[in-house]
């Protein structure tokens, strides 16, 4: 008999439990939401819960055992090494596998309501939001570009001169954005909730990738290029048939010329001008965490403050070339055993660091 949820407070009380590994194996809706409000009400709970999670994507990846007997060797795997000295189990020194198992699967348990109770917080572009409406608007009239987190944890890195509109809560059937300009997103991925960019000449739809949009009001042309997943795009023309498929790699070029929208779609070829971030592939393979947290910053134009001395022997092994900046960042942070805080566009980084 599983213990009630109030006495999960171990990863091996977890693991132990066969609902949660039903949820980890399967991913039912019903259960989702299950264990969205267990870590809603039980916030303290989340560390154990992450490592539990972390230990059965990296022994088994997504196969992961529903018998007794498999939940038995997990805890044996669990609980028959540790350190010489010391009685940590075994998910500690896995941490850094974890996180790049994490980077691919785990953005999809990260709730609202988990991430309004942790550190996230509401986002950078955010906290400086004065509107009390249910739109939350963001202009960029800086040359650099600006990051805005949006509620559900995607992230904007908006142009200059661009423009951006979205519902302070997201809290509808689809997650509706409304952009005057060019914006490069990263969004989370939530196949029962779409993503949606609105621009004047083109909308465009996805479950989760990362992907640009450009489209200034007043011209002639639009572009969408995609980095990673697949999106539709829907012209604003009376004459187009179906949405258009985009994937990897792949650009759309949109011009007006007599009333018409044209479109042509070609691949992304090496010798094409595109921004850093669109070229960054974010694989950290053993990476100094400072050399890491150099690339957030010099991507996502916000300052990183950490002690170098106590994460000098800090290292990340991850694939985070799709994840929102949020989601990159509380990533890097589990895998090193740290939290961190977001004040504006800084991010302060705090723990004992590693050994």
């Amino acid at each position: 008999m599983d213990r009630p949820d109030y006495d999960l407070n171990t990863p091996e009380d977890f693991l132990d439990n066969e609902h949660f590994r039903r949820w980890v194996r399967y991913r039912r809706d019903d259960d989702r939401i299950y264990w969205e409000d267990f870590l809603s009400r039980y916030p303290e709970k989340r560390p154990a819960y992450e490592n539990a999670v972390a230990t059965l994507l990296v022994i088994y990846g997504h196969d992961v055992p529903d018998s007794d007997d498999g939940a038995g060797r997990l805890r044996d795997l669990l609980n028959a090494e540790t350190r010489p000295r010391e009685s940590t189990p075994l998910w500690r020194w896995l941490r850094w596998s974890a996180a790049a198992m994490l980077a691919i699967g785990l953005g999809f348990w990260w709730s609202r309501a988990g991430r309004e109770a942790g550190d996230v917080g509401r986002g950078v572009a955010q906290m400086a939001a004065a509107t009390q409406s249910e739109w939350v608007v963001r202009q960029n009239d800086a040359q650099a570009v600006l990051l805005v987190n949006l509620p559900d944890g995607s992230s904007v890195l908006l142009s200059n001169g661009s423009r951006i509109r979205f519902g302070r809560e997201m809290n509808g059937a689809e997650r509706d954005v409304y952009l005057d300009g060019e914006g490069f997103f990263e969004v989370v991925k939530n196949p029962a909730k779409p993503f949606l960019v609105h621009t004047d000449k083109l909308t465009t739809r996805v479950l989760g990738t990362s992907f640009r949009v450009k489209s200034f009001p007043g011209h002639d042309e639009a572009e969408v290029a995609v980095k990673t997943g697949r999106v539709a795009v829907t012209t604003i023309d009376r004459e187009a048939a179906k949405p258009l498929m985009l994937y990897p790699n792949q650009r759309m070029s949109l011009v007006r010329k007599n009333d018409r929208l044209l479109r042509a779609v070609k691949d992304i070829s090496n010798t094409d001008i595109v921004a850093a971030i669109d070229a960054e592939p974010f694989d950290f393979q053993f990476t100094p965490v400072s050399e890491a947290f150099k690339i957030l910053e010099t991507n996502y134009a916000v300052k990183i403050r950490f002690d170098e001395e106590k994460m000098s022997h800090c290292t990340v092994t991850a694939a985070l070339k799709d994840e929102p900046f949020l989601e990159k960042i509380r990533l890097i942070c589990l895998a090193t055993e740290t939290s961190f805080v977001l004040n504006g566009d800084e991010v302060t980084i705090s723990g004992a660091g590693c050994p």
